[in-house]
């Protein structure tokens, strides 16, 4: 009796932990975790887009070459990219340019991510040739991975 007296009390003090999540109807919540990696990733080069396969599902985005990386390592990302074009026209980067050596990565499907900086390439036509690769660098790289999905607001 005097065990069960004790036991008691600490079982109704013991903490308990769990996690709330308010969402929409008719919505769909995933869970996107940067320490797993994904099994697959496909581009196409000349679109600037590129998609990764996660085991909880399928991500896809797109690519920009431009002059500046903003000061910006693998990883990092960017509220509001911005670049001067080669007309000297500074202008909101939309994806698909192809006229510098750094490279941007955006998810844009199934949620919108900012621009995270991916790396430099030694020459324009490299980065345009290569950049759209970014599922490559979202599958291999946490860095990356945490960048994107670390970027994602309502």
């Amino acid at each position: 009796m005097k065990n069960l007296v004790l036991i008691i009390p600490i079982l109704l003090t013991m903490p308990t932990y769990a996690t709330t999540m308010c969402a929409k109807n008719d919505t769909v919540a995933v869970v996107l975790d940067p320490t797993i990696g994904a099994s697959g990733y496909a581009n196409n080069n000349s679109l600037g887009t590129w998609n990764v396969t996660f085991p909880y599902g399928y991500i896809s985005g797109i690519s920009a070459c431009i002059n500046s990386n903003h000061g910006k390592t693998t990883g990092g990302w960017v509220e509001n990219l911005t670049d001067v074009n080669p007309d000297g026209i500074e202008r909101t980067v939309i994806g698909s340019e192809r006229y510098g050596t750094h490279c941007w990565c955006k998810v844009t499907h199934p949620v919108a991510s900012r621009w995270v900086y991916r790396n430099t390439y030694g020459s324009g036509s490299a980065c345009a040739n290569s950049c759209s690769s970014c599922g490559y660098a979202v599958q291999s790289n946490e860095n990356m991975r945490v960048g994107l999905f670390g970027s994602i607001s309502n």
